[in-house]
């Protein structure tokens, strides 16, 4: 087998920072939730959305931004986790969306996968719909994405890990 430091590529590299950077974006985003108020709902976001205030109008960018940085993330892990597990050989190749290979592999229950997928659709919802669709859109998918995001970070980098893509 080739040594840990001659195996580690451009793809490796980059996982290991996403890893290091999820931990930031997910604060960032607890704390704009907690910006809007007591009760994080679809009337919260609404009510700020539609503020004549800018601030309150940014609390809600801010939300969204860091829910696209936040999927955008776990998405690259799975499709460049898969990737660099088939380029290192560790990794049989498959079909299927990234998170439903993680799912066929062990790494995410079959529901954590559909979920994730959900959010992901979601996030492309998003860019298209029109309010009201859209607050509710982004209240689901911000909640769905804070019961997912730390178990699937732990998962995923445990995996990475496990079947050496990543230095353990």
């Amino acid at each position: 087998m080739a040594s840990s430091s001659s195996r580690h590529g451009k793809g490796q590299l980059r996982l290991g920072r996403i890893l290091e950077q999820i931990p930031a974006a997910r604060e960032q985003l607890l704390v704009a939730i907690e910006d809007l108020g007591p009760a994080f709902d679809v009337a919260a976001i609404q009510a700020a959305a539609q503020s004549g205030d800018p601030r309150e109008r940014n609390k809600v960018a801010v939300i969204e931004r860091e829910l696209d940085v936040l999927i955008a993330y776990m998405e690259e892990l799975a499709s460049r986790g898969l990737a660099e597990g088939k380029r290192l050989g560790v990794v049989a190749a498959g079909d299927g969306h990234p998170f439903e290979r993680l799912a066929d592999l062990g790494v995410l229950t079959d529901a954590a996968a559909q979920r994730l997928q959900d959010v992901k659709d979601l996030r492309n919802q998003l860019a298209h719909a029109y309010p009201p669709g859209s607050w509710r859109a982004l209240h689901r998918a911000v909640e769905t994405l804070r019961e997912e995001l730390d178990g699937y970070s732990i998962k995923i980098g445990g995996w990475l890990k496990d079947v050496e893509i990543l230095d353990g």
